[in-house]
């Protein structure tokens, strides 16, 4: 039953990167729940929307959006898109964006996720080997620090696990999921993310450690 809830929850988060169009604006926290669906006071801009997860997958999240299931309600708080492309060795590593999300936990799912409230970093990453030769690159156990002075590794029950072993020209995606133990996403302004250098089949480093700072956009 927890694996599913987890489950529930990795969807919520993953559709806050959701592809489509959306409008800007602050979020109506007086908005009700209708047949499954929150609705706003008004439709203008000002007043903002919340959204459920199913209304969320044709639009993009903004910053200030509110994505609600059974688990709870996830606000985007930050966002940086298309960060970059960085190279160790024959590997190539894309950071196509990082959010800041505080997620209020529904009083039905407290007890399973141990916590009334979560805060964390997502990061999406893309993982490519340009050579014929096998290489390793663990690119889902960087570590991150933050602005707010916090060490973390990924949560390796919600993050995507990417295999670090790629056997000639192979391309990999996830997503790395940084749950914040003592500050609040909206309070961090920026990441750093450490991976390992990219090595061989004989354990010998072909690339340099990469080290990476991403400023979130509020």
């Amino acid at each position: 039953m927890k694996k599913l809830l987890i489950v529930l929850f990795v969807v919520m988060l993953t559709v806050l990167a959701a592809c489509g169009d959306s409008s800007d604006g602050k979020v109506d926290e007086s908005g009700e729940e209708v047949n499954g669906k929150a609705e706003t006071k008004a439709d203008n801009e000002d007043e903002g929307k919340t959204m459920t997860s199913e209304e969320n997958e044709s639009k993009e999240a903004t910053v200030g959006d509110v994505i609600t299931n059974e688990a709870g309600a996830s606000t985007l708080v930050s966002r940086t898109d298309d960060i970059g492309t960085f190279e160790s060795g024959p590997i190539q590593l894309t950071i196509k964006k990082a959010n800041g999300v505080s997620m209020d936990v529904s009083d039905d799912y407290i007890d399973y996720f141990e916590a009334e409230e979560l805060e964390y970093i997502q990061v999406d990453l893309q993982v490519e080997n340009t050579s014929e030769d096998n290489v390793t690159f663990y690119a889902s156990q960087a570590i991150m620090t933050t602005s707010t002075g916090e060490q973390l590794e990924p949560d390796m029950l919600l993050s995507d696990h990417i295999d670090g072993d790629y056997y000639g020209k192979v391309n990999k995606s996830g997503t790395s999921f940084y749950v914040l133990e003592n500050t609040k996403a909206e309070d961090v302004e920026s990441i750093r993310l450490i991976f390992s250098a990219a090595h061989d089949e004989n354990f010998e480093d072909i690339g340099e450690e990469l080290d990476i700072e991403i400023e979130l956009n509020k």
